[in-house]
């Protein structure tokens, strides 16, 4: 009795061991399609063959313009080439690419490059199953919700093109004039006037230009606690918001201190890529001592949604700089360069 009972009990460990591992077999991916579904959805299709996957084998992660897909139990199959993937034509103004990697034993990656920021919440997941009487196989469906341009009421992925959202954020204002100079120049009046210079250029390069202030006003109100200020210009980028610029002036108690710099936030890869686009623009543009690019933990950087950057345009509590500072020849050369790098930062692979 006993000798039949430890054969049946090893019996058992054997076949659930077999039947965890057949479980655990991988489905072979075999094409990715993203899909311009409707006016509100885009569409992205993983199809795969071989088995069945689960919701606890899919996590999606939303960061700098790039939706990641991470895949358990799968080989990435036909969608490592180029040609096991396809963007629809109406799906090329919301989607750059697609790359698709194993990063690891039965685990597949893959990237979406966005040509705007979306949030988490923006992603609904759901499984279809292979249905064969229509030779059409298992999917992840990704829907990915789109916004409404509110100020102009109209879908901003539209027949006309996309047209990529750049935040200008001059610093200070109203109640809080920022540094001053040796004869009165305010920070907040350089950046303001800076800004709406680069506002005009990017527009006129095809940008949409968000403005966190476009006068001497504080943006949330006079008095509020610096968080709750900052959070405000944060608040003025739409979730699909391309790049944040917040522009300053620099200030020391030495006024021999001079130079201009950039920073971006800590292990944003993005953002450090636009710091130094901007950097090196403002050295060959502005041509004042480079004091380099550095990562900071800056409220409007560390909060933004979309890759950031802030400018510290030269120093205003020096004579010189003060005086170069307040002239419009110079704010205008300031402006083009954030332009050029703006420019620079698409035109030579923004989301790589």
């Amino acid at each position: 009795m006993l000798k039949r009972f430890l054969t049946c009990f090893v019996l058992l460990i054997v076949l659930t061991i077999a039947g965890t591992v057949s479980a655990a077999k991988p489905v072979e991916l075999t094409g990715i399609n993203a899909i311009d579904l409707d006016n509100e959805t885009l569409r992205i299709e993983i199809s795969y063959n071989g088995g069945q996957l689960d919701l606890d084998n899919i996590l999606t992660e939303v960061k700098s313009g790039i939706l990641r897909v991470e895949l358990d139990n799968t080989l990435p199959g036909r969608v490592s080439r180029i040609s096991g993937t396809k963007i629809d034509s109406g799906a090329k103004d919301f989607v750059e690419k697609i790359i698709t990697n194993k990063t690891q034993n039965n685990h597949t990656s893959i990237q979406v490059h966005l040509r705007s920021t979306i949030g988490q919440d923006d992603i609904k997941i759901s499984l279809e199953p292979a249905r064969r009487s229509e030779k059409k196989s298992a999917c992840i469906i990704l829907d990915v919700k789109k916004y409404l341009n509110a100020d102009e009421d109209e879908w901003i992925w539209n027949r006309e093109g996309y047209q990529k959202i750049i935040v200008l954020d001059p610093g200070h204002g109203g109640s809080d004039a920022g540094a001053i100079g040796p004869t009165g120049v305010t920070e907040k009046s350089v950046s303001l006037a800076v800004s709406l210079k680069a506002e005009k250029l990017l527009t006129d390069s095809g940008y949409k230009v968000i403005m966190t202030r476009t006068t001497d006003i504080d943006v949330a109100a006079p008095g509020v606690p610096d968080a709750t200020e900052l959070q405000a210009r944060v608040d003025k980028a739409p979730p699909n918001a391309e790049l944040f610029i917040s522009v300053h002036c620099n200030a020391f108690s030495n006024g021999s201190a001079n130079g201009m710099e950039t920073f971006h936030a800590p292990t944003a890869v993005q953002g450090a890529r636009l710091a130094r686009l901007l950097n090196e623009e403002l050295a060959r543009l502005g041509g004042l001592n480079n004091r380099g690019v550095k990562a900071a933990r800056f409220y409007v950087m560390t909060h933004s949604q979309c890759p950031a950057s802030l400018i510290e345009l030269g120093f205003i509590t020096n004579y010189r700089e003060e005086k170069l500072l307040a002239s419009n020849d110079y704010q205008q050369k300031l402006a083009q360069a954030i332009t050029n790098a703006v420019n620079r930062y698409f035109n030579q692979g923004g989301y790589d």
